[in-house]
């Protein structure tokens, strides 16, 4: 929802241009309610560009920042929402949770792809497999972390049988932290990985001898590799495999797997 412009659609990877056009008031209306009239109790997440709203719905909010530094303290003249409404986790995973095995749960797996084709859909799949064990031909269920940084990696994970603790609403950094030393994890899922800082708290973790299954925004290995925090992680042999994600016009899944050791950059 766009002031003052068309409303769109994204249908099948389509832009479909709705007649609604609304205005800026509109928008800020549409905003409050979705914050149950309380946008101070949504502040910190509105500075971050977005707000969680219930079963693992994420709404983009752009408007004009007012800021100290390099710090935003606020988000003023909402100008557009975008409203990002998550898929069921389908039975899917099994290549990820099989190239783990085949590391000794030593090395981990990063998906990557353009944004919108399903990397965050194929992360909450490959954690309820993890943790149920339901993988393989039937295993044992791992524990299994996932971090939930912005409320919706963990939507539809229920299940009584799921070996799983969610970090909801954690910062990367800490929540590494935390599933390394103090949730025993056998296994890291999150959302979303790339800057150098939080690169340098993966590498920590892995010294522990905790696997991580992340994903990040890139169109191929090389691009994924060219930015510095990911290089950091490849050279420190964080992940044994790099799987790219593709979907056809039926929504189909598939993967161009890439194993560290068969890399020659």
């Amino acid at each position: 929802m766009r002031a003052h412009r068309r409303c769109s659609l994204v249908v099948s990877g389509r832009n479909v241009m709705l007649d609604t056009v609304l205005d800026r008031g509109e928008i800020e209306s549409v905003l409050e309610g979705m914050c149950q009239g309380s946008l101070y109790a949504f502040s910190d997440t509105i500075n971050q560009g977005f707000i969680a709203l219930p079963d693992g719905v994420r709404v983009g909010v752009c408007g004009r920042a007012g800021c100290e530094g390099d710090r935003i303290i606020g988000i003023y003249e909402i100008s557009s929402l975008s409203v990002r409404i998550p898929h069921k986790s389908r039975d899917i995973g099994d290549e990820v949770c099989s190239l783990l095995s085949e590391f000794s749960r030593v090395e981990g797996v990063l998906i990557y792809s353009p944004p919108g084709v399903g990397k965050t859909t194929l992360l909450r799949g490959v954690a309820k497999k993890l943790a149920s064990g339901n993988w393989g031909g039937g295993r044992e269920p791992l524990r299994t972390v996932v971090i939930d940084t912005r409320g919706e990696l963990a939507f539809s994970s229920e299940g009584e049988e799921l070996c799983l603790d969610v970090l909801s609403g954690y910062p990367r950094r800490k929540g590494i932290e935390i599933a390394t030393r103090c949730l025993n994890a056998e296994v890291i899922v999150c959302d979303e990985i790339g800057d150098y800082e939080e690169a340098m708290s993966l590498v920590a973790s892995h010294n522990c001898g905790v696997p991580l299954i992340a994903s990040a925004h890139a169109g191929n290995v090389e691009q994924l590799l060219s930015r510095t925090g990911l290089r950091l992680l490849h050279e420190a042999k964080i992940f044994g495999a790099y799987v790219g994600l593709r979907r056809d016009s039926l929504n189909n899944f598939f993967y161009d797997v890439s194993l560290r050791k068969e890399l020659g950059i």
